[in-house]
Protein backbone atom coordinates (compact mmCIF):
# COMPACT_ATOMS: atom_id res chain seq x y z
CA UNK A 1 0.00 0.00 0.00
CA UNK A 2 3.20 2.59 0.98
CA UNK A 3 4.35 1.87 -2.49
CA UNK A 4 0.94 2.26 -4.09
CA UNK A 5 0.60 5.67 -2.54
CA UNK A 6 4.12 6.83 -3.70
CA UNK A 7 3.70 6.20 -7.00
CA UNK A 8 0.61 7.89 -7.44
CA UNK A 9 1.65 10.77 -5.22
CA UNK A 10 2.60 14.09 -6.88
CA UNK A 11 5.69 15.72 -6.46
CA UNK A 12 5.39 19.02 -4.56
CA UNK A 13 8.45 20.49 -6.46
CA UNK A 14 7.38 21.53 -10.23
CA UNK A 15 10.92 20.10 -11.16
CA UNK A 16 10.09 16.48 -10.49
CA UNK A 17 9.77 14.17 -12.81
CA UNK A 18 6.01 13.65 -12.51
CA UNK A 19 5.48 17.32 -12.96
CA UNK A 20 3.37 17.74 -15.36
CA UNK A 21 4.07 21.78 -15.84
CA UNK A 22 4.96 21.29 -19.22
CA UNK A 23 1.49 19.70 -20.31
CA UNK A 24 -0.13 22.91 -18.35
CA UNK A 25 2.43 25.22 -20.43
CA UNK A 26 1.24 23.82 -23.94
CA UNK A 27 -2.23 24.25 -23.12
CA UNK A 28 -2.41 27.05 -21.77
CA UNK A 29 0.05 28.36 -24.55
CA UNK A 30 -1.67 27.34 -27.73
CA UNK A 31 -5.10 28.56 -26.18
CA UNK A 32 -4.39 32.00 -25.50
CA UNK A 33 -1.70 32.37 -28.80
CA UNK A 34 -4.47 31.20 -31.09
CA UNK A 35 -7.00 33.98 -29.47
CA UNK A 36 -4.33 36.18 -29.96
CA UNK A 37 -3.40 35.29 -33.58
CA UNK A 38 -7.04 35.27 -34.64
CA UNK A 39 -8.23 38.48 -32.78
CA UNK A 40 -5.04 40.67 -32.96
CA UNK A 41 -5.13 43.30 -36.00
CA UNK A 42 -2.86 42.85 -38.37
CA UNK A 43 1.14 44.21 -38.47
CA UNK A 44 0.50 44.88 -34.18
CA UNK A 45 3.91 43.24 -33.61
CA UNK A 46 6.63 45.95 -34.00
CA UNK A 47 7.37 46.40 -38.20
CA UNK A 48 4.74 44.34 -38.50
CA UNK A 49 4.06 45.14 -42.28
CA UNK A 50 8.26 44.14 -42.80
CA UNK A 51 8.20 40.49 -41.21
CA UNK A 52 4.78 40.58 -43.50
CA UNK A 53 6.74 41.01 -46.55
CA UNK A 54 9.52 39.13 -46.10
CA UNK A 55 7.89 36.29 -45.44
CA UNK A 56 5.71 36.62 -48.32
CA UNK A 57 8.77 37.23 -50.21
CA UNK A 58 10.65 33.83 -49.34
CA UNK A 59 8.35 31.64 -50.66
CA UNK A 60 7.55 33.67 -54.13
CA UNK A 61 4.39 35.28 -53.01
CA UNK A 62 5.83 38.96 -53.45
CA UNK A 63 3.04 41.04 -53.32
CA UNK A 64 1.68 45.12 -53.17
CA UNK A 65 0.35 45.70 -49.86
CA UNK A 66 -1.06 49.07 -50.52
CA UNK A 67 -3.84 47.15 -52.52
CA UNK A 68 -4.58 46.82 -48.71
CA UNK A 69 -4.21 50.59 -48.06
CA UNK A 70 -0.64 50.19 -46.61
CA UNK A 71 1.58 53.66 -47.59
CA UNK A 72 4.29 51.92 -46.70
CA UNK A 73 6.91 49.19 -45.19
CA UNK A 74 6.53 50.56 -41.63
CA UNK A 75 4.95 49.58 -38.69
CA UNK A 76 1.54 50.12 -36.49
CA UNK A 77 -2.08 49.50 -37.04
CA UNK A 78 -3.02 53.48 -38.49
CA UNK A 79 -4.18 52.05 -41.54
CA UNK A 80 -6.59 49.64 -40.41
CA UNK A 81 -8.25 51.90 -37.96
CA UNK A 82 -11.04 53.07 -40.38
CA UNK A 83 -12.09 49.80 -41.35
CA UNK A 84 -12.52 48.49 -37.81
CA UNK A 85 -14.63 51.75 -36.97
CA UNK A 86 -16.50 51.91 -40.17
CA UNK A 87 -16.98 48.60 -40.86
CA UNK A 88 -16.02 45.85 -43.90
CA UNK A 89 -12.50 44.71 -42.09
CA UNK A 90 -13.29 40.97 -43.27
CA UNK A 91 -14.33 42.18 -46.59
CA UNK A 92 -11.31 44.23 -47.18
CA UNK A 93 -8.68 41.55 -45.62
CA UNK A 94 -10.17 38.68 -45.75
CA UNK A 95 -11.79 38.27 -48.81
CA UNK A 96 -9.51 40.92 -51.00
CA UNK A 97 -7.24 38.78 -52.86
CA UNK A 98 -3.62 39.87 -52.90
CA UNK A 99 -2.25 41.59 -56.09
CA UNK A 100 1.12 39.66 -56.76
CA UNK A 101 3.66 41.98 -57.95
CA UNK A 102 7.85 40.65 -58.49
CA UNK A 103 9.97 42.02 -55.86
CA UNK A 104 12.03 43.99 -58.40
CA UNK A 105 9.00 46.24 -59.56
CA UNK A 106 8.09 47.33 -56.32
CA UNK A 107 9.68 51.02 -54.29
CA UNK A 108 10.86 49.19 -51.49
CA UNK A 109 13.72 50.60 -50.03
CA UNK A 110 16.08 47.29 -49.62
CA UNK A 111 13.49 44.68 -49.49
CA UNK A 112 13.54 43.92 -53.38
CA UNK A 113 15.67 41.21 -52.33
CA UNK A 114 15.40 37.72 -50.12
CA UNK A 115 17.40 38.02 -46.65
CA UNK A 116 20.40 36.72 -46.57
CA UNK A 117 20.45 32.48 -46.25
CA UNK A 118 23.22 32.87 -43.07
CA UNK A 119 21.40 35.58 -41.08
CA UNK A 120 18.41 35.59 -38.29
CA UNK A 121 16.23 38.08 -40.98
CA UNK A 122 15.71 34.32 -43.24
CA UNK A 123 15.74 31.91 -40.29
CA UNK A 124 13.87 33.50 -38.46
CA UNK A 125 11.57 33.92 -41.13
CA UNK A 126 11.34 30.15 -41.85
CA UNK A 127 8.05 29.48 -39.90
CA UNK A 128 6.28 32.43 -40.73
CA UNK A 129 7.27 32.27 -44.39
CA UNK A 130 5.27 28.18 -44.49
CA UNK A 131 2.48 29.76 -43.14
CA UNK A 132 2.11 32.31 -45.29
CA UNK A 133 2.53 29.77 -47.92
CA UNK A 134 0.21 27.31 -46.28
CA UNK A 135 -2.35 30.22 -45.82
CA UNK A 136 -2.29 31.10 -49.48
CA UNK A 137 -3.30 27.94 -50.28
CA UNK A 138 -6.28 28.28 -48.19
CA UNK A 139 -7.32 31.78 -50.01
CA UNK A 140 -4.92 34.09 -51.47
CA UNK A 141 -6.10 37.33 -49.13
CA UNK A 142 -3.76 38.90 -47.05
CA UNK A 143 -5.77 38.12 -43.83
CA UNK A 144 -6.05 34.67 -44.65
CA UNK A 145 -2.01 34.41 -45.05
CA UNK A 146 -1.17 36.14 -42.13
CA UNK A 147 -4.09 34.37 -39.61
CA UNK A 148 -2.49 31.25 -40.95
CA UNK A 149 0.87 31.98 -40.54
CA UNK A 150 0.02 33.20 -37.08
CA UNK A 151 -1.48 30.04 -35.98
CA UNK A 152 1.15 27.78 -37.53
CA UNK A 153 3.86 29.75 -35.22
CA UNK A 154 1.97 29.39 -32.00
CA UNK A 155 1.34 25.66 -32.90
CA UNK A 156 5.77 25.40 -33.65
CA UNK A 157 6.93 27.48 -31.09
CA UNK A 158 4.18 26.52 -28.40
CA UNK A 159 5.56 23.21 -29.33
CA UNK A 160 9.26 23.35 -29.18
CA UNK A 161 9.21 25.48 -26.17
CA UNK A 162 7.05 22.52 -24.57
CA UNK A 163 9.78 19.95 -25.48
CA UNK A 164 12.44 22.53 -23.80
CA UNK A 165 10.42 22.99 -20.75
CA UNK A 166 9.80 18.96 -20.53
CA UNK A 167 13.59 18.46 -20.91
CA UNK A 168 15.16 20.73 -18.65
CA UNK A 169 15.89 19.63 -15.37
CA UNK A 170 15.41 22.95 -13.28
CA UNK A 171 14.13 25.92 -13.32
CA UNK A 172 10.97 24.96 -15.19
CA UNK A 173 8.88 27.79 -14.09
CA UNK A 174 10.88 30.33 -15.14
CA UNK A 175 10.53 28.74 -18.89
CA UNK A 176 6.81 28.82 -18.15
CA UNK A 177 6.46 32.35 -17.03
CA UNK A 178 8.61 34.02 -19.56
CA UNK A 179 7.17 32.04 -22.84
CA UNK A 180 3.56 32.91 -21.10
CA UNK A 181 4.43 37.09 -20.85
CA UNK A 182 2.41 39.05 -23.49
CA UNK A 183 5.51 40.14 -25.10
CA UNK A 184 6.47 36.72 -25.88
CA UNK A 185 3.33 34.90 -26.67
CA UNK A 186 2.07 37.62 -28.87
CA UNK A 187 5.71 37.31 -30.60
CA UNK A 188 4.78 33.15 -31.05
CA UNK A 189 1.40 34.65 -32.53
CA UNK A 190 2.78 36.99 -34.90
CA UNK A 191 5.51 36.61 -38.23
CA UNK A 192 8.18 37.96 -36.28
CA UNK A 193 11.79 36.50 -36.20
CA UNK A 194 12.09 37.82 -32.07
CA UNK A 195 9.54 33.92 -31.60
CA UNK A 196 13.05 32.00 -33.15
CA UNK A 197 15.70 33.88 -30.91
CA UNK A 198 13.17 33.93 -27.83
CA UNK A 199 12.82 29.58 -28.15
CA UNK A 200 17.40 29.19 -29.48
CA UNK A 201 17.98 30.88 -26.38
CA UNK A 202 15.87 28.95 -24.54
CA UNK A 203 16.79 26.41 -25.76
CA UNK A 204 20.61 27.09 -24.73
CA UNK A 205 19.60 27.66 -21.23
CA UNK A 206 18.23 24.45 -20.97
CA UNK A 207 21.53 22.75 -21.96
CA UNK A 208 23.35 24.96 -19.47
CA UNK A 209 20.88 24.12 -16.85
CA UNK A 210 21.27 20.38 -17.66
CA UNK A 211 25.14 20.35 -17.45
CA UNK A 212 25.04 22.03 -14.28
CA UNK A 213 22.55 19.10 -12.58
CA UNK A 214 24.38 16.53 -13.55
CA UNK A 215 27.56 18.31 -13.08
CA UNK A 216 28.93 16.73 -16.44
CA UNK A 217 28.77 16.90 -20.28
CA UNK A 218 28.92 13.75 -22.05
CA UNK A 219 29.86 13.97 -25.74
CA UNK A 220 26.53 14.03 -27.17
CA UNK A 221 25.31 17.10 -25.21
CA UNK A 222 28.78 18.72 -26.56
CA UNK A 223 27.55 18.04 -30.35
CA UNK A 224 24.05 19.46 -28.79
CA UNK A 225 25.79 22.87 -27.81
CA UNK A 226 27.69 23.15 -30.70
CA UNK A 227 24.36 22.68 -33.23
CA UNK A 228 22.71 25.48 -30.65
CA UNK A 229 25.75 27.87 -30.87
CA UNK A 230 25.42 27.71 -34.14
CA UNK A 231 21.96 28.01 -34.53
CA UNK A 232 22.27 31.59 -32.33
CA UNK A 233 24.88 32.28 -34.09
CA UNK A 234 23.29 32.34 -37.43
CA UNK A 235 19.50 32.48 -36.39
CA UNK A 236 19.13 34.85 -33.14
CA UNK A 237 19.38 38.44 -32.95
CA UNK A 238 22.89 39.86 -32.57
CA UNK A 239 22.63 40.89 -29.16
CA UNK A 240 21.65 37.55 -27.88
CA UNK A 241 25.63 36.47 -29.61
CA UNK A 242 26.83 37.64 -26.07
CA UNK A 243 25.28 34.33 -24.33
CA UNK A 244 27.43 31.79 -26.17
CA UNK A 245 29.96 33.13 -23.80
CA UNK A 246 28.69 30.15 -21.23
CA UNK A 247 30.54 27.63 -23.57
CA UNK A 248 33.93 28.77 -22.93
CA UNK A 249 32.35 28.90 -19.26
CA UNK A 250 31.28 24.96 -19.47
CA UNK A 251 34.87 24.38 -21.04
CA UNK A 252 36.81 25.70 -17.98
CA UNK A 253 34.54 23.94 -15.84
CA UNK A 254 34.42 20.42 -17.41
CA UNK A 255 37.83 20.14 -19.67
CA UNK A 256 40.29 22.12 -17.48
CA UNK A 257 39.09 20.88 -14.07
CA UNK A 258 42.15 22.64 -12.51
CA UNK A 259 42.04 25.88 -14.43
CA UNK A 260 37.93 26.38 -12.86
CA UNK A 261 39.09 25.21 -9.65
CA UNK A 262 41.26 27.94 -9.38
CA UNK A 263 38.78 30.32 -10.82
CA UNK A 264 36.36 28.90 -7.86
CA UNK A 265 38.95 29.64 -5.05
CA UNK A 266 39.25 32.87 -6.65
CA UNK A 267 35.89 33.38 -6.75
CA UNK A 268 35.26 31.92 -3.29
CA UNK A 269 37.73 34.40 -1.59
CA UNK A 270 36.18 37.00 -2.81
CA UNK A 271 32.38 35.74 -1.62
CA UNK A 272 33.81 35.29 1.90
CA UNK A 273 36.06 38.43 2.03
CA UNK A 274 34.09 41.21 1.65
CA UNK A 275 36.52 43.82 1.35
CA UNK A 276 38.52 42.26 -1.14
CA UNK A 277 34.84 41.87 -3.30
CA UNK A 278 33.97 45.18 -3.47
CA UNK A 279 37.51 46.18 -4.54
CA UNK A 280 37.16 43.96 -7.20
CA UNK A 281 33.86 44.74 -7.86
CA UNK A 282 34.37 48.63 -8.20
CA UNK A 283 37.63 47.81 -10.20
CA UNK A 284 35.63 45.96 -12.40
CA UNK A 285 32.94 47.99 -12.79
CA UNK A 286 35.85 50.78 -13.29
CA UNK A 287 37.55 49.02 -16.12
CA UNK A 288 34.02 48.41 -18.03
CA UNK A 289 33.79 52.39 -17.50
CA UNK A 290 37.08 52.86 -19.38
CA UNK A 291 36.48 50.72 -22.06
CA UNK A 292 32.77 51.95 -21.97
CA UNK A 293 34.09 55.65 -23.09
CA UNK A 294 36.68 54.60 -25.42
CA UNK A 295 34.25 52.74 -27.19
CA UNK A 296 31.64 55.87 -27.07
CA UNK A 297 34.10 57.76 -27.92
CA UNK A 298 35.20 56.00 -31.00
CA UNK A 299 31.48 55.23 -32.41
CA UNK A 300 29.90 58.55 -31.57
CA UNK A 301 32.65 60.83 -31.35
CA UNK A 302 31.08 62.43 -27.99
CA UNK A 303 31.64 60.60 -25.18
CA UNK A 304 30.17 63.15 -22.43
CA UNK A 305 27.74 63.90 -24.54
CA UNK A 306 26.42 60.23 -25.05
CA UNK A 307 26.39 60.02 -21.29
CA UNK A 308 24.98 62.73 -20.65
CA UNK A 309 21.85 61.30 -22.88
CA UNK A 310 22.09 58.34 -21.11
CA UNK A 311 21.64 59.85 -17.66
CA UNK A 312 18.79 62.32 -18.78
CA UNK A 313 17.26 59.62 -20.56
CA UNK A 314 16.64 58.00 -16.65
CA UNK A 315 16.21 60.87 -14.76
CA UNK A 316 13.75 63.03 -16.39
CA UNK A 317 10.65 61.77 -18.33
CA UNK A 318 10.93 62.94 -21.58
CA UNK A 319 7.36 61.35 -22.88
CA UNK A 320 4.11 61.71 -21.85
CA UNK A 321 3.08 58.64 -23.66
CA UNK A 322 3.75 54.89 -23.54
CA UNK A 323 5.84 54.76 -26.89
CA UNK A 324 7.25 51.47 -28.42
CA UNK A 325 10.65 52.85 -26.40
CA UNK A 326 9.51 52.44 -23.36
CA UNK A 327 11.85 49.33 -22.30
CA UNK A 328 9.89 48.52 -18.58
CA UNK A 329 6.74 48.88 -20.23
CA UNK A 330 7.34 46.11 -22.94
CA UNK A 331 9.88 44.05 -21.33
CA UNK A 332 7.11 42.06 -20.43
CA UNK A 333 3.57 42.81 -20.17
CA UNK A 334 3.28 45.07 -23.62
CA UNK A 335 4.63 44.34 -27.23
CA UNK A 336 3.84 47.94 -28.41
CA UNK A 337 2.88 50.37 -25.60
CA UNK A 338 1.25 52.73 -28.30
CA UNK A 339 -1.26 50.29 -29.90
CA UNK A 340 -1.81 47.93 -26.83
CA UNK A 341 -3.15 50.22 -24.24
CA UNK A 342 -2.59 48.12 -21.94
CA UNK A 343 -2.45 49.48 -18.15
CA UNK A 344 0.89 49.86 -16.21
CA UNK A 345 -0.20 47.59 -13.83
CA UNK A 346 -0.26 44.60 -16.29
CA UNK A 347 3.86 45.08 -16.64
CA UNK A 348 4.18 45.78 -13.10
CA UNK A 349 2.37 42.44 -12.25
CA UNK A 350 4.24 40.61 -14.06
CA UNK A 351 7.40 41.95 -12.62
CA UNK A 352 5.67 40.18 -9.49
CA UNK A 353 5.28 37.03 -11.11
CA UNK A 354 8.79 36.80 -12.51
CA UNK A 355 10.28 37.70 -8.76
CA UNK A 356 8.30 35.30 -7.23
CA UNK A 357 8.83 32.63 -9.71
CA UNK A 358 12.80 32.93 -9.92
CA UNK A 359 12.55 33.14 -5.80
CA UNK A 360 10.57 29.82 -6.03
CA UNK A 361 12.98 27.77 -7.78
CA UNK A 362 15.12 24.76 -6.22
CA UNK A 363 18.69 25.76 -5.10
CA UNK A 364 20.78 23.74 -7.98
CA UNK A 365 23.49 26.50 -8.57
CA UNK A 366 26.98 24.98 -6.55
CA UNK A 367 29.55 27.08 -8.67
CA UNK A 368 29.75 30.91 -7.72
CA UNK A 369 31.86 31.01 -10.89
CA UNK A 370 28.71 30.08 -12.78
CA UNK A 371 26.48 33.02 -11.07
CA UNK A 372 29.14 35.81 -11.40
CA UNK A 373 29.45 34.80 -15.07
CA UNK A 374 25.86 34.82 -15.94
CA UNK A 375 25.96 38.43 -13.95
CA UNK A 376 28.22 39.84 -15.81
CA UNK A 377 26.78 38.19 -19.05
CA UNK A 378 23.44 39.56 -18.15
CA UNK A 379 25.19 43.31 -17.90
CA UNK A 380 27.07 42.95 -21.14
CA UNK A 381 23.86 42.16 -23.26
CA UNK A 382 22.30 45.23 -21.73
CA UNK A 383 25.34 47.33 -22.65
CA UNK A 384 25.83 45.85 -26.21
CA UNK A 385 21.82 46.75 -27.01
CA UNK A 386 22.59 50.28 -25.46
CA UNK A 387 25.55 51.42 -27.06
CA UNK A 388 24.33 50.32 -30.18
CA UNK A 389 21.08 52.66 -29.74
CA UNK A 390 22.66 55.04 -27.65
CA UNK A 391 22.84 58.00 -30.29
CA UNK A 392 20.11 56.37 -32.59
CA UNK A 393 17.36 57.98 -34.75
CA UNK A 394 14.64 56.62 -37.06
CA UNK A 395 15.97 56.32 -40.60
CA UNK A 396 14.83 59.51 -42.57
CA UNK A 397 13.28 61.02 -39.27
CA UNK A 398 14.46 64.23 -38.06
CA UNK A 399 16.05 64.99 -34.44
CA UNK A 400 13.69 66.04 -32.40
CA UNK A 401 14.05 68.42 -29.59
CA UNK A 402 13.32 65.20 -26.98
CA UNK A 403 16.23 63.60 -29.02
CA UNK A 404 18.24 66.90 -28.83
CA UNK A 405 17.67 67.16 -24.85
CA UNK A 406 17.83 63.43 -24.37
CA UNK A 407 15.63 60.78 -25.33
CA UNK A 408 16.85 57.53 -26.42
CA UNK A 409 15.14 55.76 -29.30
CA UNK A 410 14.91 52.72 -30.96
CA UNK A 411 15.15 50.68 -27.07
CA UNK A 412 12.67 47.86 -27.36
CA UNK A 413 12.04 45.45 -24.29
CA UNK A 414 12.11 42.23 -26.39
CA UNK A 415 15.50 43.02 -26.91
CA UNK A 416 16.14 42.13 -23.58
CA UNK A 417 13.25 39.71 -22.55
CA UNK A 418 15.27 36.51 -23.42
CA UNK A 419 18.22 37.32 -21.36
CA UNK A 420 16.30 37.13 -18.26
CA UNK A 421 16.58 33.41 -17.84
CA UNK A 422 20.16 34.37 -16.93
CA UNK A 423 18.67 36.01 -13.84
CA UNK A 424 17.84 32.52 -12.57
CA UNK A 425 21.50 31.27 -12.58
CA UNK A 426 21.98 33.77 -9.60
CA UNK A 427 18.43 33.35 -7.47
CA UNK A 428 19.33 29.41 -7.51
CA UNK A 429 22.99 29.54 -6.45
CA UNK A 430 22.97 27.50 -2.89
CA UNK A 431 24.39 30.51 -0.79
CA UNK A 432 21.22 32.73 -2.52
CA UNK A 433 18.82 31.74 0.95
CA UNK A 434 16.05 33.84 -0.23
CA UNK A 435 13.30 30.69 -1.13
CA UNK A 436 9.28 30.96 -1.61
CA UNK A 437 7.81 27.61 -1.39
CA UNK A 438 4.70 26.65 -2.93
CA UNK A 439 5.25 25.16 -6.35
CA UNK A 440 1.70 24.84 -7.03
CA UNK A 441 0.67 28.38 -5.87
CA UNK A 442 2.76 29.79 -8.63
CA UNK A 443 1.75 27.74 -11.11
CA UNK A 444 -2.28 29.21 -10.76
CA UNK A 445 -0.50 32.57 -10.31
CA UNK A 446 1.80 32.06 -13.44
CA UNK A 447 -1.01 30.87 -15.39
CA UNK A 448 -4.14 32.65 -13.88
CA UNK A 449 -2.02 36.05 -15.03
CA UNK A 450 -1.02 35.22 -18.47
CA UNK A 451 -4.33 34.68 -18.96
CA UNK A 452 -5.63 37.32 -17.80
CA UNK A 453 -3.13 39.85 -19.51
CA UNK A 454 -3.42 38.09 -22.91
CA UNK A 455 -7.22 38.36 -22.60
CA UNK A 456 -6.58 42.21 -21.68
CA UNK A 457 -3.68 42.67 -24.44
CA UNK A 458 -6.60 41.67 -26.67
CA UNK A 459 -9.23 43.76 -25.61
CA UNK A 460 -6.75 46.59 -24.82
CA UNK A 461 -5.70 46.94 -28.35
CA UNK A 462 -8.92 46.59 -30.39
CA UNK A 463 -10.22 49.06 -27.77
CA UNK A 464 -7.94 51.76 -28.69
CA UNK A 465 -8.38 50.54 -32.69
CA UNK A 466 -12.07 51.06 -32.66
CA UNK A 467 -12.60 53.93 -29.67
CA UNK A 468 -9.61 56.13 -29.63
Amino acid sequence: MKKRIEKYSISPSMDGKKSKVHKIYLTVSVLLGMILAIGMPFFNEPDGQYHYVVSSNMVNLSNDISAYGEVGIGTGIDQQINAYQQGGYFQKYYLTKIVEMPMSKQPRGGLTEKPNIKSYNFLGHLIPALGVWIGHKVYPSIGVMITTARLFSVLINSLLMFLIIKYVKKGKMIFVALSLTPVTLNSFASLSYDSLSFVLVAWLMAIVINSLVDQQIKWWRWVELGVVSGAIYFGAKTNFKVLLLFIPALIAMFVFPRLYQKLSLFCSYLWRNKKALALSLLGGMGLIVVILIVLIGLRHSGVFYSIYRFIINYVVNLRDYLSVSSVFYNLLGSPYPNINYTPAWVSMIWYIVLFAVLLSEDKFIKSKFISLASMVIFLLGITAVYYVYMTYTPTGAPVANLSILGQMQGLQGRYFTPTLFLLLFITCQEKFKIKIKGSKGILLFVTGTAVVTNVLLLFSTLFGAYYL
